[in-house]
């Protein structure tokens, strides 16, 4: 046993001096102690964040399937994946070459890089100071197992249904407006008509909720009919183009799959992730004309470096700065969400217009740059500048390894599991819709899970605690 703890924390010592050797170097290419050259920069980028995965993936206790570890990956491939393809020279696809011409090679990118390349350490020193060992399960005797078992089943049941609940309502109304054609006519009715646009919204979170309550609760006894509806929705919102309305509720079902032990062995996840990315290249040559006719091109790397264009959104709020003279929110964005609810209820506090307040980077970014999504690095940056990117990024470390090792429990687990799908949205949007989906989700999953605790379980969990004192 003592052992092991000096291992561990011997692995703990050593990710956290080779993080901080790298965060010194990051720190000062961008401050121009030494100069850093494009392709150098690149190469080096794309090695520390393998270096940092390969760390993480050491030194956390549930190494590849903790929280941590997740959150930074999909961090990554919407943020690094790019500058990893282009510094290989593993981008074939003549449309995303075209695309980023216009941005990906200006000098504020290379800020940008350097900006993410801050965010990345930060997360991964705080995971690694913070992570330890998962509390264990709660020992449970073998009639308190069977109560349990009931409570979960009907958990799985009430999560099933609300997904097929869910699920039908998107085809529906993806078939009467013409969505399902293509990603530019799904784009055209979200634009042309905003109910649409939030209804899309908060269906993708239910959906999230539904799954994450299928996962925590599961049990190889109840089947897989409701993960193959799950399944037959994400191809369908795959195809239109929709990845990361599927990627982020999926990422955080392996969260939650990995809280009660690793799902999958590793070899067959990177098998998955290979087939993954291949479709996901070829959703994307087809996804705005629909047409899966042409050449549709198998290329890993064309994948990951489309969803890594994320970086531009950093890279525009660098041009901001730099350009525009764009202040910095000082937080604003952070508490905008709030201020525009508590408005609703205080008629002295003003509620600004949505498309005038400067606050909400969602619309701002749309005027300024077109639907390219946002991300979280970049509202740190717009927020608080170079340090509000370290400290931001050091507290979703901490908040991660918190998660990490918490007790793991159906309750808990699926708490955390609702909370975490709008913070993960963020990886590649904006803040303001993440206070309000908490709230929304944490009293929806506590009001479903009073429904599935039935007042005989707690006659029968009482007379099981009389037999075990008698």
């Amino acid at each position: 046993m003592q052992f092991t703890q000096s291992k561990t924390l011997l692995q703990k010592l050593l990710g956290i001096w080779i993080v901080s050797l790298v965060g010194v170097w990051v720190m000062a290419a961008y401050l121009n102690v030494f100069e850093a050259p494009r392709a150098l920069l690149e190469s080096i980028t794309a090695l520390n964040w393998m270096a940092l995965s390969v760390i993480l993936y050491i030194t956390l206790p549930k190494g590849m399937w903790s929280i941590c570890f997740i959150f930074m990956s999909v961090v990554g491939v919407f943020h690094i994946g790019l500058v990893l393809a282009n510094s290989v020279g593993g981008i074939t696809d003549e449309d995303t070459l075209y695309q980023i011409s216009w941005w990906f090679y200006n000098v504020e990118t290379e800020n940008a890089i350097h900006i993410v390349n801050l965010a990345m350490i930060s997360f991964a020193l705080s995971a690694i100071l913070f992570s330890k060992q998962p509390k264990d399960h709660l020992q449970h005797t073998q009639p308190n197992f069977q109560i349990n078992l009931q409570y979960r089943k009907r958990l799985f049941h009430m999560g099933g249904i609300l997904l097929c609940l869910f699920v039908a309502i998107f085809f529906a109304i993806i078939l009467v407006t013409g969505a399902i054609s293509s990603y530019g006519a799904y784009l055209e009715v979200m634009g042309n008509n905003p109910l649409y646009a939030a209804i899309f919204s908060y269906l993708y979170f239910f959906i999230g909720v539904a799954l994450v309550f299928m996962c925590v609760s599961y049990n190889k006894e109840f089947g897989y009919f409701y993960f193959l509806v799950f399944a037959v929705w994400a191809l369908v919102a795959f195809k239109i183009g929709l990845r990361g309305e599927v990627m982020f509720p999926s990422a955080v079902a392996a969260c939650m799959l990995g809280r009660k032990s690793a799902p999958v062995k590793g070899y067959i996840l990177a098998i998955g992730l290979i087939a993954f990315l291949i479709v996901t290249g070829i959703v994307k040559n087809a996804r705005v004309s629909g047409d899966y006719s042409g050449d549709l091109g198998i290329n890993p790397l064309n994948a990951i470096a489309e969803m890594g264009s994320s970086l531009r959104a950093v890279q525009e709020t660098v041009k901001w700065r730099k350009n525009d003279n764009f202040e910095l929110l000082m937080g604003g964005s952070y508490w905008a969400p709030f201020e525009r609810q508590f408005a609703l209820f205080i008629p002295q506090l003003e509620r600004i217009d949505v498309n005038e307040d400067g606050r909400l980077l969602n619309i701002v970014v749309q005027k300024r740059a077109g639907p390219i999504g946002f991300s979280a690095i970049a509202e740190a940056y717009i927020n608080f500048g170079e340090q509000g990117v370290v400290f931001v990024f050091f507290l979703f470390g901490w908040f991660m390894a918190k998660l990490d090792s918490s007790l793991s429990n159906i309750r808990n687990d699926i708490l955390i599991g609702v909370a975490l799908l709008p913070v993960f949205v963020t990886i590649r949007n904006s803040f303001i819709h993440v206070p309000v989906q908490i709230i929304l989700g944490l009293c929806l999953a506590s009001l479903l899970m009073y429904l599935g605790y039935k007042k005989q379980d707690r006659l029968n969990e009482s007379g099981v605690q009389s037999d075990e004192c008698s």
